[in-house]
């Protein structure tokens, strides 16, 4: 009598068995730290340089920020495309430089604009420095006279820019003594008669002290026989108030 032989036991192809779990885990994480693109740094500092550059809007530091701001901008394009996709920010870098050269123009355009239509109607825009100032006076037989280009100007309704100085007071002035500038040369010590005026105003008309430029429009005076201590020039003014552009 034969005896019966039970079946082997089967086994499984190791082989061929799939793996449970997440098949190749660890080379997917090292391939992905190889697929990391770095941004290049001249992108965001394009992007923050035409932001920055919004403050042409504001005075001509903020265009000569946003003229810095194009210069960077392309600086930063031609950098990043050098590098042959090896970096990312092109995207910051564009945009960047269209901020920059979108201020700079419409910057510029405001300022112009400001200053074509900042003189009132009726007044003549004079230099202060340049056509008064620097002509300073002419001697006549000792006799202190005005110089030729800027006696004519006596007696017309100007409009000035300078600096206010020693004010008594932040708030109704009537009266100011006007700078043709805001340096050393004057806040050091004494001005010059020809570099200085004093501004007049009416009491129900009173001007707040400013830091800044002024603009002062009024009809300008002059006394050559002033003796020390006392303005040779003097404007009796209609209008004081913070310069709409610095120049």
């Amino acid at each position: 009598m034969s005896t019966p032989t039970a079946d082997p036991p089967q086994t499984e192809d190791v082989a061929t068995k799939p793996e449970s779990g997440h098949s190749g885990w660890a080379s997917d994480s090292y391939s992905d730290d190889f697929d990391y693109t770095p941004v290049s740094p001249w992108g965001p500092v394009a992007l923050a340089l035409g932001l920055a550059g919004l403050t042409a809007f504001l005075s001509v530091f903020g265009i000569g920020l946003s003229v810095v701001g194009i210069l960077i901008g392309i600086a930063a394009l031609l950098r990043i495309r050098a590098e042959q996709g090896t970096v990312k920010g092109m995207g910051f870098a564009v945009a960047g430089l269209v901020l920059s050269v979108c201020c700079c123009g419409l910057g510029t355009a405001k300022m112009v604009h400001l200053y074509n239509t900042e003189v009132p109607e009726g007044f003549q825009r004079v230099n202060f420095p340049m056509e008064i100032s620097d002509k300073e006076f002419v001697y006549y037989g000792g006799a202190r006279r005005l110089h030729p280009d800027v006696a004519p100007l006596i007696g017309t309704q100007v409009y000035l820019k300078g600096f206010m100085w020693e004010t008594k007071s932040l708030t109704g002035l009537t009266e100011f003594v006007f700078l043709k500038d805001n340096g050393e040369c004057c806040f050091g010590g004494s001005p010059q008669p020809y570099d200085m005026m004093v501004v007049y105003l009416e009491p129900d008309n009173p001007t707040d002290a400013y830091t800044g430029m002024v603009a002062v429009a009024g009809t300008l005076k002059a006394n050559v026989n002033a003796g020390e201590g006392e303005p040779v020039y003097t404007v009796e003014a209609e209008i004081v108030k913070e310069a709409p552009t610095p120049f």
